[in-house]
């Protein structure tokens, strides 16, 4: 988990002080220092406020990364010969019978 590194970025980038983080989320200061200390979160729902916060999600604020893309249509296109591929070798396997 990065989320130190992530963390320190998004109050730099945004300028946020660790103090007004903890206002607004209503999360210790010192639990928030601990994290860009490098512990672990202990709550979930403490590291879902902090990523509600700065509008991102748990996956980017935890691992530095976004979701590759929301459109399940998308992403169903992307792998339609796979799955084309696959209807065919289920139908050639009824055949073999």
């Amino acid at each position: 988990m990065i989320l130190k590194t992530v963390l320190k970025r998004l109050l730099s980038e945004r300028g946020v002080s660790v103090t007004r983080l903890a206002k607004a989320t209503s999360i210790p200061q010192q639990t928030l220092h601990n994290w860009l200390s490098g512990s672990e979160p202990r709550s979930i729902k403490q590291l879902k406020k902090v990523a509600d916060y700065f509008s991102v999600t748990l996956d980017e604020i935890t691992y530095g990364t976004k979701p590759a893309s929301t459109n399940t249509h998308s992403n169903l296109e992307d792998h339609r010969d796979e799955i084309l591929a696959g209807n065919f070798e289920v139908i050639l396997r009824r055949l073999k019978k």
